[in-house]
C-alpha cells in the first residue's frame, strides 16, 4: 500500500462491529466498503437519513415487472426462433435453391467471365409454397432422370456399340456381328432387365 495514507475515524464498537461484518460480506478492504457505500448515496441522489419505505418498495415492484416482463419476451423470442427453425426456413431455402437452379446456362454464356451472360431467373412472385416445393421436387426428378439417361446410353455404347463389328462376306449383303459371350449377354440382360 506504500505511499497511500490513512486516517483514522472513531466508531462505538457495536457500529464498527456491524460495519467490519458488511464489509468482509462484499469488500476486500473497509476502505472499499465505505467508498462504495458513500459512491452509493452520491450517485443514487438518496440521503441515508432517509426512509424509502414505499419508494423501495415502488422500486422492487418495477424490478420484479421488469424482469417477468423480460422473461416473458425471451419466452416469446424463444418460441419465435423456434418456430423459424421448423417452418420459416423452408421457404427460405425453396426460394434459394430455385434462384440457384436458375443460374447462367450454357445457351446465354458464352464465356465464364462474359458480362452479357445473363441468369435464368424462374418467375416465384405469385405462386405459393406448396406450388414452389412440387415445382423443386419435379425439377430434382428430372434431372436424376437425365443423368440416369446419361449413364445408360455411355453402358449400352461401351457394352454393345462398340463390340458390333461389320462383316462383309465374299457373297451376299454385309451384315452386323456383335462380339460378346453368352454369359456377357445374360449380364448385359440382367442389368437392364430385358426380358
Amino acid at each position: 500500500m506504500g505511499t497511500e495514507s490513512f486516517s483514522n475515524i472513531r466508531f462505538k464498537k457495536e457500529t464498527a462491529r456491524r460495519f467490519q461484518s458488511l464489509s468482509r460480506m462484499y469488500y476486500k478492504t473497509h476502505t472499499l466498503a465505505l467508498a462504495g457505500m458513500l459512491d452509493f448515496f452520491k450517485y443514487n441522489e438518496i440521503s441515508p437519513h432517509e426512509n424509502l419505505g414505499k419508494r423501495m418498495g415502488l422500486i422492487m415492484d418495477f424490478l420484479q415487472k421488469f424482469r417477468d416482463f423480460t422473461a416473458k419476451r425471451n419466452n416469446a423470442t424463444i418460441a419465435i426462433i423456434k418456430d423459424l427453425e421448423k417452418h420459416g426456413v423452408l421457404p427460405t431455402k425453396a426460394m434459394m435453391e430455385l434462384l440457384f437452379e436458375g443460374g447462367p446456362t450454357s445457351s446465354t454464356q458464352k464465356s465464364e467471365d462474359s458480362p452479357s451472360a445473363e441468369l435464368v431467373i424462374p418467375k416465384i412472385q405469385g405462386m405459393d409454397l406448396d406450388t414452389e416445393f412440387a415445382l423443386l421436387e419435379e425439377r430434382k426428378q428430372r434431372q436424376l432422370l437425365e443423368q440416369e439417361l446419361i449413364l445408360i446410353k455411355t453402358q449400352i455404347s461401351e457394352q454393345l456399340l462398340k463390340r458390333v463389328k461389320i462383316i462383309r462376306p465374299a457373297l451376299g449383303p454385309p451384315r452386323l456381328q456383335l462380339e460378346m459371350t453368352l454369359s456377357e449377354w445374360k449380364a448385359f440382360k440382367e442389368h437392364f432387365k430385358i426380358p
